[in-house]
């Protein structure tokens, strides 16, 4: 495995040796998304997950155990090879780091689930037969009563329209919990292709983002991470893409939190209950706050 002489920097010892950051640091320079408000302090960044500084806390203890599997890894080798053919000095080392970072990335972005409101309720409801009650400390009452489960019924129904404006979120997840692994692959390849197209501002074919090498290269560390389980085609590299650029029509509000910007994806009930959210094509969940719209936390 090559290590390129650009990629190389005097050590604490003054020594030189092998920086493996450089690609985090420009990601996070020039490419890292985020959105940017003016507070009363300025302006303020909200990048989207983690940051190169969070990344490097969660590593504390180093990056030695990555060294032997890339000096090992000859499909990295032969596609080092052939990148350098096409005038990109790829370091493998930096690339591994880069792409460890973006699926820790994909991973911290959170998501507020919804409960369900009223007419939410009211529409998975068929013919009830049993209401049950659950106690503070966990207990449970159960009724069968027709007369109750009338009434509880009318009630509901009764105030469904005044409830159709307010939200409660049941809880909090990060984003690998409750879409599906689609959405994990399609923010690691976006996010590779627009770092691949900023460092290497080579001239591509067709004036492409990126060669179909830097698709493969994206592709086999996709296999690397435990994205896919084989090294998915160049189709479903531009799949990914699109499914990307589903999610992102959607621009979330956001909560100021102890000086930090928290972005508020909010996902209503009916669309993470019963599965992971696909959020591709017709499913992408769309939910916007409105006026007069209440959302208790």
């Amino acid at each position: 495995m090559k290590t390129y002489e650009q990629y190389v920097r005097a050590g604490e010892s003054g020594e030189p040796e092998l920086y493996p950051f450089e690609y985090l640091d420009f990601y996070e320079a020039n490419a890292h998304p985020y959105h940017e408000f003016m507070l009363e302090e300025g302006r303020k960044k909200a990048y989207e997950g983690i940051t190169a500084k969070d990344f490097h806390l969660r590593h504390e203890s180093g990056f030695w155990h990555i060294v032997q599997p890339i000096l090992q890894d000859k499909r990295l080798e032969q596609l080092q090879d052939e990148l350098e053919k096409e005038g990109k000095q790829v370091c493998m080392f930096n690339m591994y780091i880069l792409a460890m970072f973006l699926v820790e990335k994909s991973k911290s972005r959170y998501l507020f689930l919804l409960k369900p409101t009223i007419s939410e309720t009211l529409s998975a409801l068929k013919d009830v037969s049993k209401i049950t009650f659950t106690n503070k400390d966990g207990s449970t009452v159960e009724s069968s009563s027709s007369f109750l489960i009338k009434m509880v019924m009318e009630t509901l129904e009764a105030n469904k329209e005044s409830d159709a404006m307010n939200y409660e979120v049941e809880k909090v997840e990060t984003w690998d919990k409750v879409s599906n692994n689609s959405i994990m692959q399609s923010y690691f390849v976006k996010d590779l292709t627009m770092f691949l197209h900023t460092y290497f501002p080579v001239k591509r074919k067709k004036n492409a983002l990126i060669s179909k090498k830097e698709v493969e290269l994206i592709l086999y560390l996709m296999k690397i991470f435990n994205l896919s389980t084989v090294e998915l085609s160049n189709k479903r590299y531009w799949q990914l893409m699109k499914t990307y650029q589903d999610i992102n029509k959607q621009i979330p509000e956001y909560l100021e939190h102890k000086g930090s910007l928290i972005p508020l994806y909010f996902i209503p009930y009916p669309v993470w209950n019963n599965s992971k959210v696909e959020w591709t094509g017709e499913e992408l969940p769309v939910f916007s706050i409105k006026e007069g719209m209440k959302i208790k936390f």
